[in-house]
This record gives C-alpha cells, sequence and structure tokens, in this order.
C-alpha cells in the first residue's frame, strides 16, 4: 500500500485519522494499531503530533482520543466554499453560454488559486473536474485578479516571492507584475496572455464580499487566436455584468 504514495509517513498518519468514524468517535492506541496493522509505537507518535497541532484531543479519563476543533475549522471552509460554489454556478453558466468559453470559479486559499468550478458552453461536450486543483496568483487571470485586490503587504509579499517562469510571458519581474496589476485595478479586469499555459488566454472579474474585500474570481479561458483585445474586454465586460448582484453581498 504504501508503495502507492510519495510520503509513505504522511500517508500512514492520514490512516490514522480515518480510523474515527460516527460510530467509533473515540479510539485508543491499541484500537487503532489493530485496524491499521501498525506498531503502537508508531500510532503514539503520529497521535502525539496532531495533539500538538490540534487535529485529535486525548480524554484524560479514558486516555483514548477524538478529533479536534481543527478538523472542524478545515470542514467547515469545505462547506463554505462549496456553498459559495452553489450561488455561483447559475451565473457560470450564464457566461459560459455568452461567452461560448469555459467559465472557471476559484478562490483564494494558502497564496494560490483554488478551483472550484468549471462549466463549459453547451457547444463544448468536453467536461473536467477542476475541484480542489491549486495554480499560481502571479501569473493566472484567476489569481491576478485577486491579487490586484488583496492588502498591499499581503500581495507585496506573494510579488517579492518565487515568481516560477512557466512561458516565456510569464510575468517574473516584479516591477512588471506590479505594473499589470495597477492596470488590473484601473480596469476593473485581468488578463492572462499565455502566462501560465502557453496558447490559452484568459480574461478574470474579481468578486468582493460585503466588507469589501476581495474573496474570489470568476473568468473565461480559450485558445488565444479566440482571445483578441476586443474579445477580451467583452468578455470582461459579460462577466462583469453576470457577477453584478453578487458583489458585496456574500
Amino acid at each position: 500500500m504504501d508503495q502507492e504514495y510519495s510520503v509513505k509517513s504522511l500517508a500512514r498518519a492520514m490512516k490514522v485519522l480515518e480510523c474515527f468514524s460516527v460510530q467509533q468517535p473515540e479510539l485508543g492506541v491499541t484500537e487503532i494499531a489493530k485496524k491499521l496493522g501498525m506498531q503502537k509505537s508508531t500510532i503514539c507518535n503520529i497521535l502525539s503530533t496532531f495533539q500538538k497541532c490540534g487535529y485529535v484531543v486525548q480524554n484524560m479519563q479514558t486516555n483514548k482520543y477524538h478529533l479536534g476543533t481543527k478538523i472542524l475549522h478545515l470542514s467547515y471552509i469545505v462547506n463554505h466554499h462549496l456553498g459559495l460554489r452553489d450561488i455561483f454556478l447559475p451565473h457560470l453558466h450564464k457566461i459560459a453560454e455568452a461567452t461560448h468559453e469555459v467559465c472557471y470559479f476559484g478562490i483564494l486559499h494558502n497564496n494560490e488559486v483554488l478551483y472550484i468550478e468549471a462549466v463549459y458552453p453547451s457547444t463544448n461536450q468536453q467536461t473536467r473536474n477542476i475541484l480542489g486543483e491549486r495554480a499560481p496568483l502571479y501569473c493566472t487571470g484567476l489569481g491576478k485578479a485577486m491579487l490586484a485586490f488583496m492588502p498591499q503587504e499581503k500581495a507585496e509579499e506573494i510579488i517579492n516571492g518565487e515568481l516560477k517562469s512557466f512561458t516565456n510571458f510569464t510575468l517574473c519581474d516584479p516591477a512588471l507584475l506590479r505594473s499589470d496589476l495597477e492596470e488590473i485595478r484601473m480596469t476593473g479586469y485581468a488578463v492572462d496572455n499565455m502566462e501560465h499555459e502557453f496558447g490559452v488566454r484568459c480574461v478574470a472579474v474579481p468578486v468582493f464580499g460585503a466588507s469589501g474585500e476581495v474573496t474570489a474570481a470568476v473568468s473565461v479561458s480559450g485558445p488565444s487566436p479566440r482571445f483578441d483585445h476586443t474579445t477580451m474586454v467583452k468578455h470582461a465586460e459579460t462577466i462583469a455584468n453576470a457577477l453584478q448582484p453578487l458583489q458585496r453581498c456574500l
């Protein structure tokens, strides 16, 4: 089993967490070791680490363990953003049909774009489950749309960090990236000019929460020959109009 994983110790640790269930919310070291066929000393080390990180809690009366509030927090994040997906989905379909291009919805997560949904127009039978995929902020349409409106201090951390080149068009010079982000703030939309994937262009619009913070972004993407300047401006307007009812409301 371990040969399937790149980090075997991490895979074993995750198996320990997966032992807990509604039927067995509290387990002891011996019970987990028996379930997994592992040494009790290994289980103790794993549980001790999880306990220090807040992912499990030990019942001092029984010496058994149960899942901690950190797990609850992660569950809240998943449920919250899947809820956002349901809210945005009708609008994503409207954008995809109006532009005849693939429409993407992503959120900000750990200084990356976390893709929540991809909607294809009815003229395109291709489908792809993109939920959970991630990409850099500085070289994607969705990412730059959010990066441009993040708090300056946080944005500068990313701009001054590692800017890996994915294509010849990737903006790896902080000064050029800052200039691009300034233009995004003026126009209200971001353009990915083959910066993350050669031959693919993208235009994206940020989504703002009730308190004015940027929370997500929506884009359309397709082959670069179909995305000239005039077309991208038109697509940006289509996205912005479709998202208008949701801006600063969630």
